[in-house]
């Protein structure tokens, strides 16, 4: 919301009705503390005979003052020069001879109430911090704490605490709409299969405007291909970083986009290591681009040498979104958030005067990989942290009707313990009312999930598991939801600092083709587990291998290939495990057996029934391969080893 603020003076009363002006903006802290009224009718109205107060002190208007239609205005008890609240255009300080003060109106910082009067009757009224108030007010005060201020959500008035969000000056106030959507087309693509080659392909494609918002951009590729942009194509290239990223050296980082800077673009950085500087979000998380003020790229990956390459061994999700009403709306916000005045973000060469130049050769050499993504006509609503994205998310659980997949890396602590306010118990809601629920955590970072899967598995309908990568990637770094026709892809994890503190952006794309597409990809990596045994039981089959030291049997069930199996194989009580889902024996006794194997830890079984013979015959034929014994040694081999693939750990 662009907030104007308007005084104006006349000798005509407009419509000074009661409900029209409410108490906007409540700041406590500073010198510059103070109050803000917002006029949400559609006339002007006198604010003459109105009176603030908080109890103790009193600001009665005593001469014609007019807040304009759909404006703001604000009182501080003085101005501070680089105050956000006390230096904005239009305040008015408490001394003015059209106030009289009466007592001591000073904000607490720990807790107070503030009435707003029209004319003696009460217009509104809010209560704050550790005060309670029984006048006009219902429920428990509005949260606030240290450096924040309070803010009124929109123009509904319950005189409660719903009323009100406690936030930092410069984050925007974007509440979820979930009839915000944008009349888009989509396209979808995923990680590691494409490489990251969508995004360089639109880049290419930049006439006028490049805007990227990044946690992490380290592909030398991509930096080339911004520097050309700049330089050769007249591009206005504009970055804005995260200049604090956890666990990780940002120097090359820092080098490497000053080659941007050079080439006549524009980087800035949000966030610095420094205790006590201010900070509008805890970390800087986004993954997005705005291009032409037309397309918008929007990813779960950072745009990393890495993961915009042959190199990716990540899962995640992105997609293209070919809107200028999205565009728009999030050139808005990026500028928001570049917006110095705030103190948290400042031009790279100002930070780091003495940052040298990189040292590597920059060259553009995009994947080579061919990747078509699916492209489909969608709406799709934008998702902010920390604005709206929990909201965002509790509508996608609770208005589902038929699946809800969730595939995320981790989940935190305050998470998963399934509380009220988590996403995790959202998604149990949603499988006690009969929906496919299924859950994928990643299980190669971060010590072990099992307990908390098996909490999850045990204590609800939802289906979890955990998965250590799959036939394409290591992994798991993906935020994607799909419920029912919807799919949300962003950046926003399912931790509590991600929701509140940091900021993030995702999409929700209304589109059952692309939700099918990303369905298809969930799918594959859900592969076969516990759940699906579930579903449709346990199936042994075999192979016959003629090797050159005789007949070998190779029995495989149809269950999880990493899980413990007991089997006993010919039927005669002869025990055997194995650590995969298969099992090689030799030398078998000629005849019928019956075998039977146990998915240990489970009460799934399954038997078969076989004949057993010492030479291959034509009865046996459809079940045989013939193989040279090294061949079949090193296909045990390749059986008994779970493939161990590159760990990609940028968040």
């Amino acid at each position: 919301m662009l907030l104007t603020p308007f005084l104006y003076f006349g000798s005509d009363s407009s419509a000074d009705e009661i409900g029209d002006v409410l108490i906007f903006e409540v700041n406590p802290f500073g010198d510059g503390e103070g109050i803000s009224l917002f006029n949400y009718g559609q006339t002007d109205v006198n604010l003459k005979d109105w009176e603030i107060s908080d109890g103790e002190g009193h600001l009665i208007f005593i001469r014609d003052l007019y807040i304009k239609s759909n404006s703001r205005l604000t009182f501080v008890k003085g101005i501070c020069e680089g105050d956000w609240f006390s230096g904005r255009d239009g305040t008015i300080v408490l001394d003015d001879d059209r106030i009289q003060k009466k007592g001591s109106f000073i904000l607490s910082n720990t807790g107070d109430d503030v009435y707003l009067y029209c004319k003696g009757v009460l217009a509104d009224t809010v209560c704050y911090g550790n005060k309670k108030s029984e006048n006009g007010w219902m429920g428990n005060p509005a949260d606030i704490s240290s450096n924040r201020y309070l803010l009124r959500l929109g123009s509904g008035d319950t005189n409660s605490d719903a009323d009100w969000i406690s936030t930092k000056p410069g984050i925007t106030n974007h509440a979820f709409d979930p009839d915000l959507g944008f009349d888009s087309e989509v396209t979808a693509f995923s990680f590691p299969e494409s490489q990251g080659s969508p995004i360089f392909e639109e880049l290419e494609r930049a006439e006028c405007e490049v805007l990227i918002s990044m946690y992490l951009l380290t592909s030398v590729s991509l930096v080339a291909l911004l520097c050309k942009l700049s330089s050769e194509r007249d591009v206005n290239v504009r970055i804005l970083l995260e200049g604090n990223v956890l666990g990780y050296d940002i120097s090359k980082e820092l080098m490497l986009v000053k080659s941007v800077a050079d080439a006549g673009g524009t980087v800035h950085l949000i966030n610095d290591n420094i205790p006590g500087n201010p900070e509008r979000y805890s970390y800087f998380h986004n993954k997005y681009a705005v291009i032409d003020g037309r397309k918008v790229i929007v990813t779960s990956e950072n745009w990393t040498s890495e993961n915009l390459s042959s190199d990716c061994s990540n899962r995640g999700w992105g997609v293209i979104v070919d809107s200028p009403g999205l565009a728009d709306y999030m050139r808005n916000v990026f500028f928001s958030d570049l917006n110095p005045e705030f103190g948290d973000v400042s031009p790279l060469m100002v930070k780091y005067p003495g940052l040298k130049s990189y040292s590597g050769t920059l060259k553009y050499d995009p994947p080579s990989v061919q990747y078509m993504g699916m492209t489909s006509v969608a709406n799709v609503m934008p998702v902010l942290s920390p604005d709206n994205s929990l909201s965002a998310m509790k509508y996608l659980a609770d208005n589902s009707e038929n699946r809800v997949y969730s595939q995320q890396m981790d989940l935190g602590s305050s998470y998963a313990m399934a509380s009220e306010t988590s996403p995790l118990r959202w998604l149990m809601n949603a499988a006690d009312r009969g929906i496919d629920v299924r859950l994928i955590l990643d299980s190669s970072i971060g010590g072990s999930k099992d307990d908390i899967i098996g909490f999850i598995n045990s204590t609800s309908g939802v289906k979890s598991i955990c998965v250590n990568g799959g036939d394409t990637f290591s992994l798991i770094h993906n935020k994607g939801i799909i419920a029912d026709d919807m799919v949300w892809v962003g950046s926003v994890n399912w931790t509590e600092n991600s929701f509140l503190n940091n900021r993030e952006f995702a999409v929700i794309i209304r589109s059952a083709e692309t939700a099918d597409f990303f369905a298809d990809l969930f799918m594959h990596d859900w592969g076969t587990n516990e759940h699906t045994v579930a579903e449709t039981g346990l199936e042994i089959s075999y192979d016959v291998v003629s090797a050159e030291n005789g007949i070998l049997y190779i029995f495989t069930v149809s269950g999880p290939e990493d899980s413990v199996y007991t089997w006993d194989v010919v039927g005669d009580g002869t025990i055997r495990k194995s650590n995969i889902n298969k099992i090689v024996c030799k030398d078998i006794q000629e005849g019928t057996h019956t075998a039977s194997v146990v998915m240990d830890g489970t009460e799934y079984s399954a038997t078969y029934v076989y004949t057993a013979v010492h030479a291959l015959t034509e009865q046996s034929a459809d079940n045989s391969i013939l193989l040279p014994a090294a061949a079949l040694v090193l296909a045990a081999v390749g059986l008994a080893r779970i493939m161990m693939k590159r760990r990609n750990n940028n968040r």
